[in-house]
């Protein structure tokens, strides 16, 4: 499951400012951005191309229309 939710730093503990519906002692993985800064690190972007499915379409036959000679060697 992924949420994503506001919290609030306090007394080096992060504190949800919604409830949540988790049994006690749960572990979870939190990413922390801010909404002062804009920059989303480059691995975070990758990971959601990724799991997202945005590169999806590249597996597909059809799309490969170029060949060989379409291009220069390198």
């Amino acid at each position: 499951m992924t949420y994503a939710i506001k919290s609030r730093y306090e007394n080096g503990v992060f504190r949800p400012l919604q409830k949540l519906d988790f049994p006690e002692y749960k572990e979870v993985e939190i990413i922390i951005t801010s909404e002062s800064t804009n920059d989303i690190p480059p691995s975070l972007l990758l990971k959601v191309a990724e799991q997202g499915g945005s590169y999806d379409f590249l597996a597909n036959p059809e799309e490969d229309i170029y060949t060989i000679e379409d291009g220069e060697e390198v």
